[in-house]
């Protein structure tokens, strides 16, 4: 019973106040320490730790900046490659849509002067202006194609086969 007497005639300003004039002490303390340690050149286990992290944030940085740039000239050059192909495969589109329109001219003309479309080329035909159409062929040439499907007839086509040679026999 006399501990818990003691505490109550304890005069707790007293505490407090002492208390605090031990941790600013330490505090100062410390900071004449780190002072001192700056001004001899002394490195602490904390600074190196510091410095070493700092180092190696800096070193990271620069090798992202790095790493950025050579990507983004990458990426710079793929497109431009694209672009590039991407005009070429224009390029050629136009020039085979040409080709397949002239070869559908020039067929429409073969079969208006023969009066009609001979069997063995119907599939064939079909298969130019598909691909012609595939690559947004124009009008005049659905109408040429439209003209020979409805107009003409098919001519049937007689194929002989050679089987043996003319002169010999078994």
């Amino acid at each position: 019973m006399s501990a818990i007497k003691d505490l109550t005639e304890l005069d707790f300003s007293y505490l407090f106040i002492s208390v605090f004039v031990i941790l600013t002490g330490l505090k100062s303390a410390l900071s004449v320490m780190e002072w001192a340690i700056d001004r001899l050149g002394l490195e602490t286990r904390q600074m190196r730790r510091r410095r070493k992290e700092q180092e190696l944030l800096s070193r990271t940085s620069h090798n992202l900046a790095a790493l950025k740039e050579y990507f983004t000239d990458s990426i710079r050059s793929v497109s431009e490659r694209e672009a590039e192909r991407g005009k070429q495969i224009e390029a050629l589109m136009r020039g085979s849509k040409e080709l397949l329109g002239a070869e559908i001219d020039k067929r429409y003309r073969e079969y208006i002067s023969l009066g009609g479309i001979p069997e063995s080329e119907t599939d064939e035909f079909e298969d130019i202006f598909s691909a012609y159409k595939h690559l947004n062929g124009n009008h005049k040439r659905d109408a040429k194609y439209d003209y020979v499907k409805d107009h003409l007839h098919v001519i049937p086509v007689e194929t002989k086969l050679i089987t043996e040679k003319e002169g010999e026999t078994e």
